[in-house]
């Protein structure tokens, strides 16, 4: 009894002193822009996001209501860890002699996803504490079923896909390792009550036209390089602590898994491995994609620890030695002792680039990261837009922008804007092209209909002549004629998703202007460059003079001769 007690406070301590060290890292570390995104998240709380569900900026928003700072945006996701390793610890059949305890303790404080999301607000957060409930409540589902893990396990369902979309792959290799749960019917109630519950997300996708599912399953295809498997490949021996891989890979490839829910654990480990691999042909894979892989490594090389003293003994030995390093490596990370040049360390261009706006409001171009952390740092509200060159985000579903028509506003664009009269500057790890623009004329939300009638086989140097709807949805009129940058319409050639050519479109009759909330028909013409031969995709957008076009309309397919 007094070795389980003695175990119990080691455990009990060890845990509770990193959750200090977070707290501390949360308060001391600068925002990551990824983190200063999400939080703008949380100013506008909603059923869905453009990259994500909504938990993560449900957190912060309960965080930011308790605290200011950075504290305040990461406090939630600090404060859920501990309830996480508590669920893990349970699994871990609630180890309490000394040594064990240091044990088990030692393999969640050395691997790095674990420590990394500890402190940091991202969506993974609740991914991870929702993945330990869902296995410990999987587990009491198989041993006594019953309506009250059923109801919790369909509810966790939900609360996993609220988290992150990669909740759907947890669920799905659960089931596979052990596809009896398809002939219990309260499986199909939990399964049913988790659709119900994550029904108000779905809706808001289908309002919104799917922008998730379809930017996460087409638009981040890239064409194939081999530094894509090879870069997945490596980080999954980083993340998971290097010391532990080959140990891992040892224990899987010796022992037999012993039980459902061990089961459970080689499936999840083999089925997020091999998903992702075959990811890593259509593009790159993010580390922290493989996140929820921490705890079943944790709970297979524990079980290992508990069976062999000797192998116990180095995990003991490289759990110290990691924690160490990464000790360190926190360290720089809240003080920056060394001038790393890490995202956690950018935010002194926010006031350089605050003072040159002289109190106007700031446009940014092609950036969603750097908009959010100015909004943070500068403590006021910034806007951002994208083109067809850069990825859809947030910021194009908010109608944010339209508090910027007939404004005088700076733009801070990227280097892709072929300006004349703009200046470029140098600012503290960080470049932007600037301008300030008088009279700006907002059109971002407006939408271009091609005719059906639109001929699809055209000639190098064709003049090529159609007629164009546009439709206003704003409450205000646009002018395409006013403004410092006035706006241009162009016709856009892309081939394979990348945009190749943007020749510009004569309006016949005049440059137009559309009245608020109507719909406007012109005629339009354009000669097709004589750079183009094949197939391509065209379709019709609007641009600010000299910056590349955001696409307006639908894409047809067409052939240049």
């Amino acid at each position: 009894m007094g070795k389980q007690k003695s175990g119990i406070r080691w455990l009990v301590g060890l845990v509770a002193a990193l959750a200090i060290v977070n707290l501390f890292q949360a308060a001391l570390t600068e925002l990551d822009p990824d983190e200063a995104y999400y939080r703008m998240y949380s100013l506008q709380l909603d059923w869905g996001y453009f990259d994500h569900p909504p938990a993560v900026a449900l957190l912060i928003r309960a965080g930011t209501l308790l605290l200011s700072g950075e504290l305040g945006v990461r406090l939630a996701f600090v404060l859920l860890q501990p309830f996480s390793f508590y669920f893990i610890w349970l699994l871990a059949g609630k180890p309490t002699e000394k040594w064990e305890a240091l044990t088990f303790a030692g393999l969640l404080a050395a691997v790095p996803m674990l420590e990394v999301y500890g402190f940091i607000a991202t969506p993974d957060g609740p991914l991870l504490f929702f993945s330990a409930l869902f296995l410990w409540l999987y587990h009491r589902f198989l041993e006594e079923g019953g309506g009250r893990y059923t109801v919790m396990l369909g509810v966790c369902m939900a609360a996993l896909l609220y988290s992150k979309y990669h909740g759907v792959l947890l669920i799905f290799f659960v089931l596979l390792s052990n596809l009896s749960l398809l002939r219990k019917p309260s499986f199909y109630v939990a399964s049913f009550l988790g659709f119900l519950l994550f029904l108000p997300h779905l809706y808001w996708q289908y309002e919104n036209g799917f922008p998730s599912f379809l930017y996460h399953l087409q638009g981040r295809d890239d064409i194939y390089k081999l530094k894509y498997t090879t870069t997945y490949l490596l980080n999954q021996v980083v993340i998971f602590n290097p010391f532990f891989f080959p140990m891992l890979i040892w224990v899987l490839w010796k022992r037999r898994p012993e039980g459902l829910l061990e089961r459970a654990y080689r499936f999840l480990l083999y089925g997020f491995w091999a998903f992702f691999f075959y990811t890593s042909f259509k593009g790159h894979v993010e580390p922290q994609w493989t996140a929820i892989l921490s705890f079943p490594i944790v709970l297979i090389l524990f079980r290992e620890s508990r069976q062999n003293p000797g192998f116990a003994r180095w995990v003991r030995i490289f759990s110290l030695a990691t924690i160490v390093l990464l000790l360190a490596l926190r360290l720089e990370l809240a003080f920056n002792w060394t001038g790393l040049n890490s995202d956690f360390h950018r935010r002194q261009w926010v006031y350089e680039l605050q003072e040159r706006a002289n109190k106007h409001p700031i446009l940014f171009h092609n950036t969603y990261r750097d908009v959010s952390k100015y909004s943070f740092y500068a403590g006021e509200k910034a806007y951002a837009f994208s083109d067809i060159e850069y990825r859809p985000n947030q910021f194009d579903i908010w109608d944010w922008e339209k508090d910027l028509h007939n404004q005088t506003v700076l733009l801070a664009a990227q280097n892709s804007w072929k300006c004349g009269q703009c200046e470029k500057v140098e600012l503290t790890r960080k470049s932007f092209k600037l301008q300030l623009l008088d009279s700006l004329q907002i059109a971002e939300k407006t939408q271009c209909f091609l005719p059906d009638s639109l001929a699809r086989q055209w000639r190098t140097g064709q003049q090529v002549r159609f007629p164009l709807r546009f439709y206003n949805p704003y409450a205000h009129d646009i002018d395409f004629r006013k403004g410092t940058l006035p706006i241009m319409a162009k016709g856009l050639f892309l081939k394979d998703g990348v945009p190749q050519s943007y020749p510009a479109l004569t309006f016949r009759g005049g440059v137009p202007a559309l009245p608020a909330g109507d719909t406007t028909d012109f005629e339009v013409l354009f000669s097709v460059p004589d750079t183009l031969a094949g197939t391509y995709h065209f379709g019709i957008g609007l641009s600010w003079d000299g910056l590349p076009p955001d696409l307006k309309s639908r894409l047809v397919e067409v052939e240049v001769r």
